[in-house]
């Protein structure tokens, strides 16, 4: 009789408590609210039954903390719910393409990148939500997919180059994009460093070095070696550009060159061509503006990447029979270029002659393009 009452009286409370548990999941599923751009912060009131946070999305960056828990979810908004749900989450890690099973991967964090800003790096695979308070127009965060992180980037899709992402009203500043040149699928889309303060802005920067480079070849971006750093590098080849812009790193200098004719090239169709091919470029800012400038864009076993020189003697660099190899006997104009594999033509050149005997010191530079419609 006891025992029977006992086993009663348990499966009774068995029943309470789950049904208590159940109700209380069933409430904050209800009521458990997230936004992205949101007009609230973060609330977790159990008394109330009440919890929501607005989040805001950082793209292609990780927060690199110890997560509290990892979990596999079929939807973005699952993530940041599992977030709001958890009382130390305060920020997430979510993944920024789905396995071969559709999941994606999912970080709850137990601090965020305002105490943590060291920490936050550049990612390939990752993009950063964390939780503050905006006081931009509230959406849903059913609205958040892979291609559309946050209301303020605007984008449902990556751009053609920076300067498209710019024109369209869709720049977030200086920082990494993704971008797709064909327009296509979206599936060949690659990471690459937006400038988009110098100059007016726009500009896809194609690599950073202090000595070799090969822009044909090295196409990759990787999150160790970020924008300004040596071995930043990612794929030019198909941007079409009328400009491209030096940074020298060593001394803040920025040089940036314009085609007289207003007509695009890319690389991946000119390497190997002579000067001639594009005809003269004027150059804006640090600069000599005694000359006139012409480009070499070269992929051959002294030299490689982008070549920017004075135009003298009536001369254009390069030729079909020697490719990047004839420099004209140019021992006087101001060269913009990476070192070549010769010991003679060492050194990067920054408005300073790189020709024999003058040979320059090594520094950091960076090398962009940029293509302007409603540039004179």
């Amino acid at each position: 009789m006891h025992n029977t009452l006992y086993h009663g009286v348990r499966f009774a409370l068995r029943v309470e408590v789950l049904l208590v548990v159940v109700f209380a999941l069933l409430v904050y599923q209800v009521v458990s609210q997230v936004y992205i751009d949101g007009s609230k912060a973060l609330k977790r009131d159990a008394g109330d039954g009440v919890a929501y946070a607005n989040f805001a999305a950082h793209k292609f960056r990780y927060l690199n903390l110890a997560p509290l828990i990892s979990a596999l979810v079929t939807e973005h908004r699952e993530c940041a719910k599992l977030c709001v749900d958890h009382s130390s989450c305060f920020s997430t890690n979510l993944a920024a393409t789905r396995d071969n099973k559709g999941r994606i991967k999912c970080e709850l964090l137990p601090s965020d990148k305002y105490n943590n800003s060291n920490k936050l790096l550049d990612s390939a695979v990752f993009h950063h939500l964390s939780i503050k308070a905006a006081k931009r127009k509230r959406i849903q965060f059913e609205h958040f997919t892979e291609n559309r992180l946050s209301q303020e980037s605007g984008s449902n899709c990556p751009g053609i180059n920076c300067h498209d992402i710019k024109s369209r009203g869709l720049s977030e500043g200086d920082g990494l994009y993704r971008l797709d040149p064909d327009a296509g699928s979206h599936s060949n889309a690659f990471l690459a460093y937006c400038d988009m303060t110098s100059y007016n802005g726009g500009w896809t920067m194609c690599y950073t070095t202090d000595e070799y480079v090969n822009p044909r070849t090295e196409v990759t971006y990787s999150a160790q070696f970020p924008y300004g750093s040596d071995g930043y590098r990612t794929n030019c080849n198909n941007i079409p550009f009328t400009e491209i812009i030096f940074v020298d790193h060593q001394t803040g200098n920025k040089a940036y060159f314009k085609r007289h004719v207003n007509q695009t090239i890319t690389a991946a169709d000119n390497y190997g061509n002579t000067a001639g091919t594009y005809g003269l470029w004027e150059g804006v800012g640090a600069v000599d503006n005694a000359y006139s400038y012409q480009l070499l864009i070269c992929d051959d076993s002294l030299y490689s990447g982008f070549f920017i020189s004075g135009y003298t003697g009536s001369c254009y660099k390069g030729s079909y029979t020697e490719g990047c190899r004839n420099w004209c006997s140019d021992r006087v104009s101001p060269y913009f270029r990476t070192a070549a594999t010769r010991s003679d033509l060492s050194g990067v050149a920054f408005n300073t002659n790189g020709h024999p005997p003058n040979i320059p010191s090594n520094r950091l530079i960076s090398v962009g393009l940029r293509y302007k419609r409603d540039e004179p």
